[in-house]
C-alpha cells in the first residue's frame, strides 16, 4: 500500500509544466470523472453533476465551458466495477470543442480502501469557424497569400483515449490520469493542422473531521501538457456534511472563493468566483448543480460519507 501511494506521488511531483488544451474547472474537487476515468463508481450513489464555467468576464469571445458527469458503481462476476459518461463544450473564440467519453474502472479491495483502474473511450470533435484579420499596409501578407484563404469553416472528429489510476479510503483519495493517449491528429486542412496533447493530471485530497458536525477538506489538483502546468491548492470547510465553504489558490493564476449546499433530497449546488492575480484582471463564474441517485433507498437518511460528494 504505501509503495504504490509513493508511486502515485512520485508520478504527479515528476510531471512538469501548464495544460491549456483541456478546459480548467475550479471546482476540480467535483470533476474528477472528466479528467481521470478511475473515478467511475467510486461512490455508493448514481452521481449526475453538471458544471458550467464563464472565464473572463468581460471579455469578448472570452471561453465559455460546460461539462455534465454521470458515473456509477455495478456489481458482475463477483467483483466490483464502475462506469461512466462525460461530455464536455469548450468554447473559445471561434474555436468549439465538443466531447464524449465513455468510462470504465476495476476496483479492487486494497487494505481499508479500493484501488480503481480505469479507461476512457470517446470521441471529440473540434471545429474553428471566422475569418483572419490582417492589418493592412507595407510589411503584412493577406491572409490569403500566408494561409491560403481569409477565412475559415472546419471541423475534424476524432477518437480519444484515456487512461487513470485512482485510490480512496473513507477519509483519503489520490489519482493520477492521461488524456488524449493516443494524441489524435486534429488537422483541418493542409494548412491548420495540429494534435491533441496528452495531458497529464494528478489529484488527491483528504477528509480531517475537527468534531462531529464540522470537518476540513484540503486537496490539491495538477495538471500539465509537459508544456506548461497548472496547480491548484483548495480547501473546503464543510458543516454536518452538508454546507460548505473555502478558498483555493492556482498558482500564478487566480484567488477561487466556493459556496455550496447538498440538500436532503440529493441535489447539490455549488458556485465558484475567480479572482485573477495576472495581468488579465477579469473574474471568473463557475456554477455546479448536481444530484445523486440513492442506490440503497433505506440508507437514505444517513449523512453522506464522500469527501468529495462527487
Amino acid at each position: 500500500m504505501k509503495k504504490f501511494i509513493f508511486f502515485i506521488l512520485l508520478a504527479c511531483s515528476s510531471l512538469l509544466a501548464k495544460a491549456q488544451q483541456d478546459p480548467q474547472f475550479s471546482q476540480n474537487m467535483f470533476n474528477i470523472l472528466s479528467v481521470n476515468p478511475a473515478f467511475a463508481g467510486s461512490e455508493e450513489d448514481i452521481l449526475v453533476s453538471a458544471i458550467n464555467r464563464q472565464q473572463w468576464v468581460g471579455f469578448d469571445n472570452a471561453p465559455v465551458s460546460t461539462v455534465v458527469n454521470v458515473s456509477t458503481p455495478i456489481s458482475f462476476m463477483g467483483a466490483d466495477h464502475g462506469i461512466g459518461l462525460t461530455i464536455l463544450s469548450d468554447k473559445l473564440g471561434f474555436e468549439k470543442n465538443t466531447a464524449m467519453r465513455f468510462s470504465y474502472a476495476y476496483q479492487k479491495k486494497i487494505s481499508t480502501g479500493s484501488l480503481n483502474i480505469g479507461v476512457s473511450v470517446g470521441f471529440q470533435n473540434n471545429s474553428l469557424k471566422g475569418e483572419w484579420f490582417v492589418p493592412t499596409g507595407d510589411g503584412f501578407v493577406s491572409a490569403e497569400d500566408d494561409l491560403g484563404a481569409g477565412n475559415i469553416d472546419d471541423s475534424k472528429l476524432v477518437f480519444d483515449l484515456g487512461l487513470g489510476f485512482y485510490y480512496h479510503t473513507n477519509n483519503f483519495y489520490v489519482g493520477t490520469s492521461v488524456s488524449h493517449l493516443n494524441k489524435p491528429n486534429i488537422g483541418y486542412n493542409e494548412t491548420v493542422e495540429t494534435y491533441l496533447a496528452r495531458h497529464y493530471y494528478g489529484m488527491a485530497g483528504y477528509r480531517y473531521e475537527l468534531n462531529e458536525s464540522w470537518e476540513i477538506l484540503p486537496s490539491i489538483f495538477y495538471k500539465t501538457d509537459a508544456v506548461v502546468s497548472q496547480f491548484d491548492l483548495n480547501t473546503n470547510i464543510r458543516y454536518n456534511k452538508r454546507i460548505w465553504g473555502g478558498v483555493s489558490y492556482r498558482v500564478d493564476d487566480a484567488i477561487v472563493g466556493m459556496l455550496g449546499v447538498l440538500f436532503n433530497n440529493g441535489i447539490q449546488i455549488g458556485y465558484a468566483y475567480d479572482i485573477s492575480t495576472s495581468k488579465i484582471a477579469k473574474g471568473s463564474h463557475e456554477f455546479l448543480l448536481a444530484y445523486r441517485f440513492n442506490t440503497k433507498l433505506e440508507r437514505r437518511n444517513q449523512k453522506y460519507k464522500s469527501i468529495r460528494f462527487l
